[in-house]
C-alpha cells in the first residue's frame, strides 16, 4: 500500500508540481486547495493516486474536515504549501481584517492543522513549511507576508523542539522565487504599493524564476531522501550550493 501525503495549496504552483512528484515517488495524495477545478484536473492526471479535498485551509473547520477525508489513514508527509500575499501595500494602510485574514491562511491553518493530524500521523512523518526568503529579510509593502512567513520560521522551530521525542521530524524549505500564479500578482503591483517590483519584473523578463516542477523536484529530496538532521535542524534553501549535488542527483 503506498503512503499517503497531504500538501495544501495544491491547485497550482508548487502545490501542483509536488503532487505530481509525490505520485512518482509511489504516495498517494490528498491535494488540498479552494478551487475545485484545479484540483479535479490533477486528479484526472492522476487518477486514483490523488484524491481532492476543497476548502479554504485558513477556515475554523478545515482541520476538522482534513481528518474527515483521512477517514482513519495516517499520513506520512505533511506539506503546508499554501500562502496568499495579499494585502500588500503600506502598513499604514493595511486593514485589520484583511491583516486577520492573511494570517488564517499563512499562520493559523499549519498550526491547527498539524495539531490536528498529530494523534494520526505515521511513525516517523514528516511535515514540511514552505518558507520564504521574505521570512527573514523585510520587504517594503510586503508587511504581513514578511511578518507571517517570519512567525511561520518560528513556528517550524518550535514545533521540532516538541515532537523531537515523538519521532515526527518538522522541516522548513526556502523554494527561492518561482514562476507561480503569485509572482504573477507580484508583478502587477503598483510601485507604489511595492517599491521593488521592478526588480521581480525583471526577473521574469529575464527567464531567472525557478519552475516549480524543480522546486518539487528540491522537496522531494527533503521530504524522501535527506537525513533526519538535514531535514530538520535548520531551513533548507534551494540556492544552496552545497545542497544541489544531493538533490539535483537523487
Amino acid at each position: 500500500m503506498s503512503a499517503l501525503a497531504i500538501v495544501t495549496g495544491a491547485g497550482s504552483g508548487i502545490g501542483e508540481a509536488l503532487s505530481a512528484r509525490l505520485v512518482e515517488r509511489g504516495d498517494t495524495v490528498l491535494a488540498i486547495g479552494r478551487r475545485p477545478a484545479p484540483l479535479q484536473a490533477l486528479a484526472e492526471r492522476h487518477r486514483g493516486r490523488v484524491e481532492t479535498l476543497a476548502l479554504d485551509v485558513g477556515a475554523e473547520d478545515a482541520p476538522q474536515r482534513v481528518l474527515a477525508a483521512l477517514g482513519g489513514r495516517a499520513p506520512a508527509r505533511v506539506v503546508h504549501n499554501a500562502g496568499v500575499l495579499a494585502p500588500a501595500g503600506p502598513l499604514t494602510e493595511v486593514e485589520r481584517a484583511d491583516f486577520t485574514a492573511h494570517l488564517q491562511t499563512n499562520l493559523l491553518a499549519p498550526l491547527f492543522l498539524t495539531q490536528a493530524l498529530l494523534p494520526v500521523l505515521a511513525p516517523g512523518a514528516r511535515i514540511l513549511h514552505i518558507s520564504s526568503g521574505a521570512a527573514h529579510h523585510p520587504l517594503a509593502g510586503w508587511g504581513p507576508y514578511c511578518v507571517s512567513k517570519s512567525a511561520l520560521h518560528m513556528l517550524y522551530q518550535c514545533w521540532r523542539e516538541e515532537l523531537r521525542e515523538r519521532g515526527i521530524l518538522v522541516g522548513s524549505a526556502r523554494p527561492g522565487v518561482v514562476d507561480t500564479p503569485m509572482q504573477a500578482q507580484i508583478r502587477k503591483l503598483a510601485e507604489a504599493d511595492f517599491p521593488d517590483v521592478e526588480a521581480f519584473r525583471q526577473l521574469k523578463a529575464n527567464g531567472q524564476l525557478a519552475t516549480p516542477d524543480t522546486v518539487a523536484r528540491f522537496l522531494c529530496w527533503l521530504l524522501f531522501d535527506a537525513d533526519a538532521a538535514r531535514f530538520s535542524e535548520r531551513e533548507n534553501d534551494i540556492r544552496d550550493a552545497a545542497l544541489a549535488p544531493l538533490w539535483q542527483n537523487a
